[in-house]
């Protein structure tokens, strides 16, 4: 380690933060047979993020908090107080103190049969507003990842207890809901098939008991396409909109629809220039508002971008429909969606006083030049970092000046919009509704934020996280020297426990989150932890004492040796270090694997043209004490192995009897006090004892537990016995070595039903810590397996 490098943590660890957090933040975009063993284990604990301060927001308050990716919001009709939200894949929240400093929520579907939420609308027929209906869907930006698609959730008692709607709906992925008391309607953008008696939309009219497909059906008006809205007139609860897409496809005509009889008839009602838009081939997101004055709203997403937004001031009839400037700023005129994210990322909400004015969000801010390379910041709003891309647009001033920007200030000149504080809140907006107290709620990948007096410029953003637990981790490990958790998250960078069990984490790498891992043990009282954003760019080693003080960094050199290629990354890019000397490196690149024997800085291509299995799976095995150059990749459903002298090649491994089936390997891990080694792939469980010569299959029984997908693996030490622990996403499993690895159980209580991406052992205190796509990272005391 440099000398220089060695700095007091309160003067500098900011500065390195904000370093890295900014280089970060530019890159971003067979079984069955077995019965069912017993439980093992004592109760999962969470570990947070919750929040993340600092993070990818400006003048946040308080604490410029995030957490992970919140999909939708619904707000109590008279009592500011009440907010629910609907998280990527980590299910329904609610609080019952919004207005405070330190808002609390509390998790309500932790153990439903999904945790994956793509809509959340209160039933206005009930004027308790007790009754809300979730509908089932994968929206993370994780690749969409998420458990089944299983249909709808309903509460009529405020989310004390839900009950879980089929009706036929298992496998579509609900875009939107309407709930009219027996009646249910929803819209879906896809299926796990997809074909078009799959999409569109869905009615019930005996509480769920089962669906009819309305998109299609005679007499029906609707046209079979995909739906990506479905919302209902606040006035009317009988009046609903929607989108029909690629209804061209099955003969029918691309459009806005509207019902006035809760979803069985609906008529077209969108004019020319809105279907001229509406282009099957490259419409991505649709998205509908209706406000309180008989306004509505439509934005048009064309290849991730937003290329119309129209408002009807009478009710969505035909011919109503008048075209509103498209938000824009800066020279070059970047509009809501610089980053091109627009299937996903778009809200917009209708003003509920004013019948003018919509309010649109998009993805992240532009750099300057807009978009331009180089580029910097402050850009032409003063925005300093890739956060929210929020705008007003009132439609009754003159066309070219309707629309303002809703963060940042306006101290660079440009024209209208701004905060009180050049305040604004994480990118990529996903919805945005109104509480009772007149201010804008808005959710996205960072959480849920708040936007007072929206309707000028005297407001400002403040963050509504409080201990919401949503965080997308797809990697996590413990560093044993400190005993912290560190991981690779989706949007969120790379963030650090503060300290042991505490549930506060710091961000330390911006943009997406890389794989990570850390050597705790080459150097006495200090760790090195390796750290980056998507596709391995600002990669750095790190140095940290035994009280997680921060030392410095250094970028890791990354130089090719001679005859090596460059290394091109993988959004999330595996890494191991060896485990008999952590100074060792091996890198899954984007093109081949590399080797490094001094720490990253030179590197040696060792499986040319042999892409590891990256993006969320770390499927390398790296050393142990009989054979420190021992390694083992999983790329695609091949292995390909070395056991010969450092920096010689691999070569595929022909005994794998998992080769050829299509189940990708996910990751491997190697005893490090015999040898053996442990595969898992998307089903089974795989043991060689001699470097892949010879294969056991042990997966047993743990499909008996409907895992749906097994994930990832570590191995356990213990004075009372050895053991195998396999994530899933549905659940964490256990094989003991006393049982020959033969037994499965279920591991602990307490775990939410969220996908568990990545699972590590720390030594030191005996914990097996979990990392969740949705419910952050969860931890549980290692010797309780044995009981």
């Amino acid at each position: 380690m440099n000398p220089s490098m060695t700095v007091g943590r309160i003067a500098n660890l900011s500065i390195a933060c904000r370093l890295l957090v900014a280089a970060g933040a530019a890159l971003a975009v067979a079984g069955g047979a077995f019965p069912a063993a017993a439980q093992l284990g004592s109760d999962w604990h969470a570990q947070g993020p919750g929040p993340i301060s600092p993070a990818q927001v400006e003048n946040i308050v308080p604490g410029d908090e995030a957490v992970g990716a919140i999909h939708t919001v619904a707000a109590h009709p008279t009592s500011a107080k009440v907010l629910y939200v609907g998280s990527v894949n980590g299910g329904v929240w609610k609080t019952n103190n919004a207005l405070s400093k330190n808002v609390n929520w509390k998790p309500l579907t932790d153990f439903e049969a999904s945790s994956a939420i793509g809509a959340l609308e209160f039933d206005p027929l009930d004027t308790s507003y007790k009754t809300l209906v979730a509908g089932i869907g994968k929206f993370s930006s994780f690749g969409r990842l998420g458990a089944d698609r299983t249909g709808l959730l309903r509460t009529t008692d405020g989310g004390l207890t839900w009950q879980a709607i089929d009706g036929g709906l298992f496998g579509k992925n609900i875009s939107g809901v309407a709930a009219r008391g027996s009646t249910l309607v929803v819209s879906v953008n896809i299926a796990d098939f997809f074909s078009f008696p799959n999409i569109g939309i869905f009615r019930s009219t005996n509480g769920g008991a089962s669906f009819s497909q309305i998109s299609g059906a005679g007499g029906s008006g609707l046209p079979l396409g995909l739906s990506y809205d479905l919302v209902g007139d606040p006035n009317n609860p009988q009046r609903l909109f929607t989108n029909a897409d690629f209804a061209d496809f099955a003969g029918g005509v691309n459009g806005v629809y509207r019902s006035d009889d809760t979803g069985a008839t609906w008529t077209k009602v969108s004019d020319p220039a809105m279907d001229a838009l509406l282009i099957s081939t490259v419409t991505s997101n649709v998205e509908l508002a209706v406000g309180k004055h008989n306004n509505v709203y439509c934005a048009i997403v064309n290849s991730g971008r937003l290329v119309g937004l129209f408002r009807s001031g009478a009710g969505g009839n035909p011919g109503s429909w008048v075209a509103l400037d498209l938000p824009a700023t800066g020279p070059a005129g970047v509009g809501i969606h610089p980053g091109g994210q627009g299937s996903i990322h778009m809200s917009i909400v209708a003003d509920p006083g004013n019948p003018d004015i919509v309010y649109v969000g998009g993805d992240r801010q532009p750099f300057l030049p807009e978009e331009g390379l180089p580029g910097f910041f402050p850009n032409t709003i003063g925005a300093n970092n890739f956060s929210g891309r929020l705008f007003r647009v009132d439609a009754s001033k003159p066309a070219g000046s309707q629309a303002a920007h809703l963060t940042n200030s306006n101290a660079l000149g440009a024209p209208g919009g701004g905060t009180i504080s050049n305040s604004s809140p994480h990118a990529d907006s996903r919805e945005a509704v109104f509480d009772a107290a007149g201010n804008l709620i808005e959710v996205d990948d960072g959480g849920i934020y708040k936007r007072t007096n929206p309707q000028s410029n005297a407001g400002d953003w403040f963050s509504l996280n409080g201990n919401i637990q949503t965080s997308e981790l797809h990697d996590v490990i413990v560093d044993s020297n400190v005993d912290i958790n560190f991981g690779g998250l989706q949007d969120n960078g790379t963030p650090m426990q503060n300290k042991f069990n505490d549930k506060d984490w710091f961000l330390w790498v911006g943009g997406d989150g890389g794989d990570v891992v850390v050597d705790d043990t080459s150097t006495p009282g200090i760790s090195i932890r390796y750290t980056s954003a998507q596709v391995l760019q600002v990669f750095n080693r790190s140095f940290w004492d035994s009280n997680n003080n921060f030392l410095g960094f250094v970028f890791v050199g990354l130089n090719p040796a001679a005859g090596s290629n460059p290394i091109s990354g993988q959004f999330s890019t595996p890494l191991e270090l060896n485990a008999v000397n952590p100074t060792r490196l091996v890198i899954g690149g984007g093109n081949s694997t590399y080797e490094s024997l001094d720490q990253g800085d030179t590197i040696t291509e060792v499986g040319p043209g042999i892409v590891v299995n990256g993006t969320g799976f770390d499927a390398i095995g790296y050393g142990y004490p009989g054979n420190p150059n021992f390694l083992m990749v999983g790329s695609g459903d091949q292995v390909y192995t070395r056991s010969g002298a450092a920096l010689t090649n691999l070569a595929l491994l022909t005994t794998y009897p998992g080769a050829g089936n299509g189940s990708t390997v996910r990751d491997i891990v190697i005893d490090q006090d015999t040898g053996v080694t442990f595969l898992v792939n998307r089903t089974q469980v795989w043991m060689t004892p001699d470097e892949g010569a010879t294969w056991t299959d042990i997966t047993g029984n743990i499909q008996s537990f409907n895992p749906l997908f097994l994930r990832a693996n570590t191995y356990v030490t213990d004075p009372g016995g050895d053991a195998l622990v396999v994530s899933s996403f549905n659940g964490i499993f256990v094989a003991r070595e006393a049982d020959g690895f033969a037994v499965w159980h279920k591991l602990g209580t307490g775990l939410p039903n969220a996908p568990i991406m990545d699972v590590d052992f720390d030594p030191s205190k005996k914990l097996v810590v979990a990392g969740t796509l949705g419910r952050g990272t969860w931890r549980l005391n290692a010797p309780s397996i044995n009981d």
